[in-house]
Order: structure tokens, then C-alpha cells, then sequence
């Protein structure tokens, strides 16, 4: 055997040894704190049963578009500069494009180590649309791209597939977290096994709206109801920002059964997920690939139906919308529930401490050891404004600056432009608080302890000692204008 070539098998087994596969699996609107994980058994068998099941995971931002940005490039929200899922507010806008697109955890993997690298379901919401420059543009890193036009959609939707558009219909074999199966156990067997590791990212739509399940899961749950927790449908919260004391509260009683069709549709779209974990589980064992591979689970925002008389939606600082599932197994990963407080924001720097690449991030590996387990994090939201009139015959129709408004949730509004907000969530041993301030005409302040509120029903912000308030607005402060390893 030649030198050159005895030098290359050998640089290919080192690759193999070292180089390890990565599997983000990433949720749309799955909440936690509301039983979001329940119909996803085999997902928590699979991942959560054999890996690390982490119990205290926040979103940098409640909102699909801003903490997919923090999750593609460890940032947060004020580093990063998308705001909402609104062009205008930075979702896969062309300045995204130019700049922190191609500085997500896909682009350093392909540089620096060679990933082969996969992508597939929902990317950011403006994605793929004419003024994000249409489904020609495929976002730089990744070798096989299938990202979805738009937002979260079951059938009848769009993707561009390595930059071409390719529609798909209303027959059963288009639904689309099971063509992202299939499109995902495709890519695992091209691996053939070989020196090269690969990333692959997986993004269903489940369970956002419109909450469309597969066939052969419809009614899987016709008897459940959303789920009754002591702030859901509550009376007025005098106490809390304008938005959420918006009337009506309660809900009126004809609402209560549409929410509790969602919660149930909700949980039968998440099947397919479920479905989807374990087919890809099995494409990694057969392919003699699963002892070198990380998976990871998660989802871009928690979710609300009717707490606090809120209807359904996210873009809430309360743990319903703040909270999210993170299940990782992979090797030398003991089986545990981790109680550490993590953000969206550590999961690119943990991708890359798989793959032993250090590189500038807001967040750090939630895979390193002896870490501290009092820490803060921070959640951030800018609120979305309306294009245009809601012409829904409910009162704020011509109000741009109220967004979500909906005749048949009783026209209660679920965002607005002054629904903006910086919060700091610590979590330790001793601490479990929240203090966050409004960007409204009030520097609304809304604090809970929830060691002693878990629901969040009593807002302390303005009962709390002048000193300890001073505390929490300076810690505030810094962490909005934290960059890199002055946000840990």
C-alpha cells in the first residue's frame, strides 16, 4: 500500500473516532408547563429515558423567528436583531442573510470540521418569501436543504428543495413531518457508514396551527381538554401588563370548548413527531451510526391556551410561553433529570462542544460538568404590529399597533407594538423568580417568586423593598447589553 494512501485511510479513522453526529430535532410551539410532552412517548423513551432530560430549559424569546435566530447562532435577541416573525422585525430579512445567517452553528461545523450537513421543515417565517429573496436562496452551510416557504403548514406548502421550489399537496404521503422523515432516513443512509460526521436538523410543524393532524392520528385524543391550571381563564389580572388585562376576563363560556379542540388537535399533530423520532432512531441503529450520535429535542417557544383569559398563542413572559422540553442522549451522557437552568441560546455552543469547536456564543454547553446551578438568564421580546386592518368587526379593528386579534376568541388581542419586554429569569437551589420590564408608556414592571406562585398569579414588582428592586433593574440592565461571556 502506497504512503499517501496508508496516510489518508489513517486521518479518515482518527475522523471517525473524533467526529460525531448531531440530531437537533426542534418542536414548533411545544410547551412544556401544559403537559406538551405527554403524547410524545417514544420521544421521552427514545432520547429522555436513555440521555439527559433537562427540567429547567428558557426560551431567549417566546417567538418562533427571534429564538430560532438565538438556536442557529447563540445570541440573543439584541445581539442577533431579529424581533419577531415580521420582515420589518428582522425574520430572514436580506440583512439576516448577509450577516448572521452565515454564522450559524452549520456553517462553522461545514468549515471547521467538515460536517456533512442536512436541514429540513420550518427555517425562520419569512423564509423562502419574495422579499426574503423567494426559494432560490438556500441558507449558507448546509449540503442538502429542504426548508419550508413561510410558516408551519401540514399539507398544501412549499419547500425549497436545494433551492428549487418543489410543491406538495393534500394526499396522505404529503404530510409533512412524515416527508421529513423520509427525507431524513435518505440522508442517514448516504452516509454509508463513512469518516465524515454530519448535522442534521429536523423542523415539523407540529404542533403549531392549524393544527392539522395526520389521518391516522385524528381523534386520538377527542376526549381531552385543555389542560385546567389555576391561572387558566382566570379573572381579571389587574396586576399585570394592559394587554393581558384587556376584557374580556374570563373568556366567555362558548370560547372554552374551541380552546380545548385545539389542545386536543395540538396533542394528535405531535403523534407524527413522535412517529418521526422513532423512524429516525431506527435509521441511526441500522445504519450502525446511533453509539456515535447526539440527539437532541427541543422546541422553539412554549405556548398558552387560556391562561390568564389569553386565548392560544405564545409572546408572553409567563412559564407557559417561556419553558421549553430539552432532551439530549448521545455518548458518555448519563441517564438524569438536570435541574441547571439552560437557555436556547446554549444549544449552539453545545452542538459545537460536541464537535470540539469553540467560537464567540451568549450561551455555553449545557454538556460541560461542575457548572452552577444558580444562574440567569434572559428572555426578550419586541412586540408585532399589524400590516393591516384585522376587518374582524371587533372593536380595535383599525388599531395597527394590536396584532392577533380574533372575532372568535372573543376579540381578545394576543401582541402589540408596546407588548415589548426584557426579563430576567434566575433559577438556583434557593431562587426561582422572574422580573421583567415593559417597554409601554409605564415601564410596566412584572415580578413573581415562583417558589411561593408557581402560576405566576401575584405580581410583586411593585411590593418588593425599593433596594432589592434596584438589585434586580441593574442585573437587568447589564443583561440586555451583555455580549458573549458577559452574559453568563
Amino acid at each position: 500500500m502506497e504512503l499517501n494512501t496508508l496516510f489518508i485511510l489513517l486521518i479518515n479513522s482518527i475522523v471517525l473516532v473524533n467526529g460525531k453526529n448531531i440530531v437537533l430535532i426542534i418542536a414548533d410551539d411545544l410547551d412544556l408547563v401544559l403537559d406538551g410532552m405527554t403524547p410524545l412517548q417514544n420521544t421521552r423513551n427514545i432520547i429522555g429515558n436513555n440521555g439527559a432530560t433537562f427540567l429547567n430549559c428558557f426560551v431567549a424569546s417566546p417567538l418562533c423567528c427571534p429564538n430560532r435566530a438565538s438556536i442557529l447562532t447563540g445570541r440573543y435577541q439584541h445581539n442577533h436583531q431579529t424581533f419577531n416573525n415580521s420582515l420589518s422585525g428582522g425574520c430572514s430579512s436580506i440583512k439576516w442573510q448577509n450577516t448572521y445567517e452565515k454564522h450559524t452553528f452549520a456553517t462553522i461545523l461545514k468549515t471547521q470540521k467538515n460536517y456533512r450537513t442536512f436541514y429540513a421543515g420550518k427555517y425562520l417565517n419569512q423564509y423562502g418569501t419574495n422579499l426574503a429573496g423567494g426559494p432560490n436562496h438556500k441558507p449558507a452551510g448546509w449540503d442538502w436543504w429542504a426548508g419550508l416557504i413561510g410558516n408551519s403548514k401540514y399539507y398544501n406548502y412549499t419547500l425549497s428543495v436545494n433551492g428549487s421550489a418543489k410543491f406538495y399537496g393534500d394526499k396522505i404521503k404529503d404530510y409533512l413531518t412524515d416527508v421529513i422523515a423520509e427525507m431524513a432516513v435518505s440522508f442517514i443512509r448516504s452516509s454509508n457508514n463513512d469518516a465524515q460526521p454530519f448535522l442534521m436538523v429536523l423542523a415539523p410543524p407540529a404542533p403549531h396551527a392549524p393544527f392539522t393532524p395526520a389521518v391516522k392520528h385524528n381523534d386520538k385524543f377527542k376526549k381531552t381538554k385543555a389542560k385546567r391550571t389555576p391561572n387558566f381563564n382566570s379573572s381579571p389580572q389587574m396586576d399585570k401588563h394592559w394587554l393581558v388585562r384587556m376584557s374580556p376576563s374570563p373568556l366567555p363560556h362558548e370560547i372554552l370548548p374551541k380552546l380545548d379542540f385545539i389542545f386536543r388537535r395540538r396533542w394528535e399533530t405531535l403523534l407524527s413527531v413522535d412517529d418521526l423520532v422513532v423512524t429516525i432512531y431506527e435509521a441511526l441503529r441500522l445504519q450502525k451510526v446511533l453509539n456515535n450520535t447526539y440527539i437532541i429535542f427541543t422546541s422553539d417557544n412554549g405556548y398558552h391556551i387560556g391562561q390568564f383569559s389569553m386565548p392560544f398563542d405564545k409572546r408572553q413572559p409567563y412559564e407557559s410561553d417561556v419553558r421549553v422540553p430539552l432532551l439530549i442522549r448521545g455518548p458518555e451522557i448519563a441517564v438524569s433529570q438536570v435541574r441547571i437552568p439552560v437557555s436556547s441560546v446554549d444549544l449552539f455552543d453545545t452542538i459545537l462542544h460536541i464537535a470540539e469547536i469553540k467560537e464567540y456564543s451568549d450561551g455555553k454547553s449545557v454538556l460541560l460538568k461542575n457548572v452552577s446551578h444558580d444562574r440567569t438568564v434572559l428572555i426578550e421580546y419586541k412586540g408585532e404590529k399589524s400590516l393591516n386592518h384585522h376587518n374582524t368587526t371587533c372593536a380595535d379593528d383599525f388599531d395597527l399597533n394590536l396584532y392577533g386579534c380574533d372575532k372568535n376568541m372573543a376579540c381578545k388581542c394576543e401582541d402589540s407594538t408596546n407588548n415589548t419586554y426584557s426579563c430576567i429569569r434566575r433559577f438556583s437551589n434557593n431562587y426561582n423568580n422572574i422580573f421583567c420590564i415593559f417597554k409601554d408608556d409605564q415601564d410596566y414592571i412584572e415580578a413573581y417568586d415562583l417558589n411561593k406562585d408557581q402560576y405566576q398569579m401575584i405580581n410583586i414588582g411593585y411590593k418588593m423593598n425599593h433596594r432589592r428592586r434596584r438589585r434586580f433593574r441593574k442585573r437587568l440592565n447589564r443583561m440586555v447589553k451583555c455580549i458573549g461571556s458577559d452574559c453568563l
